[in-house]
This record gives structure tokens, sequence and C-alpha cells, in this order.
């Protein structure tokens, strides 16, 4: 057995002490933050009213609304981890939150006051704008407290909880999960590296785990973590046993491959239980809110959009011979064909089985259409392929039926992409893999994007997706 020693004896008390002494009023802090920031907040959507709509004879309403929000608001929080530090450096998953938070405490509020009927007494005006107001007051609290807590002064001075690491092998301290380990408050204060000798004398190991023991007492250790591989385990279950001599708690920091399971969804099958490998397609229920959103955002878009098309479809008559809309065969979800619509950008229309891909300074694309493929104006018809079902606005992007055939031959996981619908953008799009794929590597890397978002969909995410492209449209050329 080796031993990596980290800090001394002394300097383990005091930050235990210091981590206690701080844990408490650095959430306490945030609290009442949050609870501040939504008194604020009413207080700011009654002076708007006030001020903005003073005609629309509406009664205002106490503050009592607000400390009942207030109140709902950092009790949920709490109770669903939202002030943990190392939730509070998750950037999206606090804004998912907070804001499912945010609207389950109005529904709260509403509640009540239908159960105290005192509906009328509700300014609607008020509480509209104190659900707008409080929402982007707690994404902003939020965004403040992610960079202070990143910064250099708050990883020196923040609560650090000391554990003990024991594996079976060398580690990489420098790897992803040691530095996540860190920045998430986790202080490694003993390392202990078990021989492999050890994995057949249980009287070595009864000795080594005493030494282990007995120094992480010294150490004033919180918890245990071990680090442990696939071939390790009939160790880590014995150590496992061996550990529960003592009170603290004793967690597994798995590899790669091992993460990777035990992240993924399980249902209980009587006493034992089943690990999602590959979900299922989108349930009814996800599937109806997918396209609730999809038809909600594509008529939209297209209502707005409609000069700019039309505009287009001139330049693009003036411009060159052809039709004005370029329609392709495409699979879509289960591998169903469909036409897909693209204002034509070519001076060509292929749709056989052998198809070229655009590339840089590609002689065909037209003057116009070098326009259009660089801003992605040439994929907004695409709008009435979502209205017409066939089509997502996020999902994986359909490729011509020439190159599915191909990459369907070359690369194993392809057709998983098919298990959602295809669409505008996509999680892939949006991690820089966009336009041309010119090796089977840059095509294999886009299909692990696309594999990863159908796994791990969510109407969050294809929010995310949005926004993404919505901000990084302009910056990136397409061919």
């Amino acid at each position: 057995m080796s031993l990596t020693t980290y800090g001394s004896k002394h300097s383990s008390s005091m930050s235990t002490r210091r981590g206690i002494a701080l844990q408490r009023p650095f959430q306490l802090v945030i609290m009442a933050g949050d609870f501040l920031l939504i008194l604020l907040s009413y207080a700011i959507a009654s002076l708007i009213h006030r001020k903005f709509f003073p005609a629309l004879a509406e009664r205002d309403v106490s503050f009592g609304v607000a400390f009942l929000v207030a109140t709902a608001f950092v009790a949920i929080a709490l109770f669903r981890g939202c002030y943990d530090r190392h939730n509070l450096v998750n950037s999206s998953w606090q804004l998912r939150m907070a804001s499912s938070v945010w609207l389950l405490s109005l529904a709260i509020l509403v509640f009540s006051a239908f159960l105290l009927r005192s509906t009328a007494e509700l300014s609607r005006i008020t509480i509209v704008l104190f659900a707008v107001v409080g929402l982007v007051g707690l994404w902003a609290h939020r965004a403040i407290w992610r960079l202070a807590l990143s910064s250099s002064f708050a990883r020196r001075h923040s609560v650090k909880k000391r554990v003990v690491l024991i594996s079976g092998e060398p580690l990489d301290f420098t790897s992803t999960r040691f530095k996540d380990l860190r920045r998430n408050g986790f202080q490694v204060v003993r390392h202990f590296l078990l021989d492999a000798a050890l994995k057949s004398d249980d009287a070595a190991m009864e000795r080594e785990l005493t030494t282990i023991i007995r120094s992480s007492r010294a150490a004033g250790a919180d918890e245990f973590l071990l680090a442990f591989n696939w071939n390790d385990l009939p160790l880590f279950r014995h150590l496992c046993r061996c550990l529960r001599r003592v009170p603290n708690p004793v967690r597994l920091l798995p590899d790669s491959e091992i993460a990777d399971l035990v992240s993924r969804p399980f249902a209980p099958m009587g006493g034992s239980v089943a690990i999602e490998i590959q979900r299922a397609p989108l349930s009814v229920t996800e599937r109806a809110v997918k396209r609730v959103l999809d038809i909600g955002l594509a008529s939209v878009g297209l209502l707005f959009l409609a000069p700019l098309l039309i505009i287009t479809a001139l330049l693009i008559k003036l411009d060159s011979p052809g039709t004005i809309i370029f329609r392709q065969t495409r699979r879509g979800f289960n591998g169903e064909l469909f036409d897909i619509w693209k204002f034509r950008s070519m001076t060509v229309s292929e749709n056989g089985s052998e198809i070229k891909q655009a590339s840089k300074r590609d002689a065909r694309v037209t003057r116009i259409g070098r326009i259009l493929r660089k801003t992605s104006i040439d994929e907004l018809p695409q709008l009435w392929n979502v209205l017409r079902g066939e089509m997502s606005l996020v999902g994986p992007r359909p490729h011509a039926l020439a190159h599915d055939n191909y990459y369907d031959q070359m690369i194993g996981d392809y057709a998983c992409r098919r298990h959602v619908k295809p669409g505008l953008t996509g999680w892939a799009q949006v991690n820089g893999f966009r336009g041309e794929t010119p090796t089977i590597d840059s095509m294999k890397k886009r299909i692990e994007y696309d594999v990863w978002y159908v796994s791990n969909w969510s109407i969050w995410l294809d929010f995310r997706i949005m926004m993404r492209t919505a901000v990084a449209l302009s910056g990136h050329d397409v061919y």
C-alpha cells in the first residue's frame, strides 16, 4: 500500500471547524437573498402597475402575497437542494429548477387564494408583472452566485469536505473528475493505493484497512471515496464490507465505464433493478409537449418571417434559373421518407443515389445561395415540414438518402438518430458540427452528439439548443 498525505492534523481540524462554521451562513445568505429579491420584485411590479397602468382600476394586493410566494419558494428550493454548493455552480440545472419552483410557488398562491375565496382581491396585472420580474430576478441572482463561486477567492475560502481516497491503481489527479471534485468543494486529504496482492490475502487486507481507518481519523476525514474500475469490483465489495466499522459516508468514484452505467435511469424489477441501456422513443406525453412547442413556434416563425421569405424567393428567381424551393427526399422518424423543403442555393437539384456534399468555394453555389447558406436562411422553408409533422424544431439534422445509405454501413450508431424526428437544428450543430463532414471521423463525432441528444432529451434541452442556435447563427459559415 502507498499513501499520499495532504495537509496536517492541525490544519485538518482547523479546516473542518471552519467548514462547519461557514456552511450554514453561506446557505442562509443565498436563501435570504432569494426571499428579499422576491419581495423586491413584488414592489417593482406594484410600482410599474401604478405608474404605467393608472387607468386600470384593479385593487392593489398587500405584501402578504409576496411573503407567501417568497416563503414557498425558499422552502421548496431548500428541499430540492437548490442551495447546495455543488448545485449552485450548475447553471443550467439552477435555471431549470428556479423556473419550475417559481411556477410552483405561484401556483400555490393561486390555489391558496381559491381556497380562501380571495381571488377577486388579486390584481391580475400586478401578479403577471410579479411573475415576470421575479423570474428574471431569480435567474440574475443565480448567475451572480455562479460567477462568485467560480472566482479564485471563493475557491480558496469555500467550505471543503475532507475525503479519503482509496484506489486499486494509480490515478491521474489532473483528470476531469478530480478537477470536478475540487471545483465542488471536495478536498482529498489522504490517498491510499491498495496493492494487487491484497485481493487474495484477507489478513493483509485487514491490517491495511486498520491503518487506513486510523490515518483517516487522524486527518479528520468527513467521508471515503473509492475509485475502482470493472476489474477491481471484487476488491471493491470486500472493501465496502470492511468500511462498515466507520460511521463516515462511503461513496464510489467510478471510472468512465461505470459512471456511464450508474448515471442511467433504472426501474425496480421485483427485488432487483433494470438499468436503461437505451431509452425508448419519446413517450406519448413527451411527444405531445414537443409537438405543441413545434406547432406554436413554427406558426409564429412563418407569420413573422413572411416578408423575409417573400424577398428571398424573389432574389432566388432573379439570381439564377430554376425552382425557388428545392425538395430532397430524407429519412425521418423510424426511417419514414419525406421531402425536405429548402430555398434553392445551388445550380443543381440532386436527389439521386449519388450526391456530392457542398463545400467551401463550391462552384455550384449561386451568388444569393452563398448568403443564404451562410445565414441559414435557406433552411427556413423547413418550418413547413415542422407544421406537417415530418420534422421538429430541434433534432438530428436529416441527411440525403445517398449519405444515409453510406453512413449506415460505416457507423454503428447512425440509425439511432431516427429514434426522434429530425430537426432544423440540433445538439451536434450547436457544438460546432455544422455543414460539411469531409471525413468519417467528423461524421462519427456528429453522430455521438446526435445519439446523446436522443438519450437525454428534455424540453429544457430543446430550449437550450434553440437559444444557442440563435446566438451562434451569425458567427458560423455553413456550406
